[in-house]
């Protein structure tokens, strides 16, 4: 019986790679819903010094991007679990 190393390198190295790219993707999705909300709770760079934390307005483009972001990462969890159980299959 003979363990082929490469593909364990190939299979984590992939592994890795696609896990770094989910996070970053969500992480993406995170700023964006962010944009357009003030700064920190105490309004010190906000435009407005009524605003609160919360009352800011996320730009539709930004919403549109997060929910894009967050649909790629829906994907790729459904993806990953399409692949693991084979009787789905």
């Amino acid at each position: 019986m003979e363990i082929d190393f490469t593909s364990i390198g190939l299979v984590a190295g992939v592994g890795f790679v696609a896990a770094v790219g989910i996070v970053l993707v969500y992480t993406l999705g995170l700023r964006l819903l962010g944009l357009g909300q003030p700064v920190d709770a105490g309004g010190e760079r906000t435009r407005y010094s009524e605003e609160t934390p919360r009352s800011g307005h996320t730009p539709p483009v930004a919403l549109a991007g997060a929910v894009l972001c967050f649909a790629v990462c829906v994907a790729a969890v459904l993806l990953g679990i399409w692949l693991t159980i084979p009787q789905f299959h």
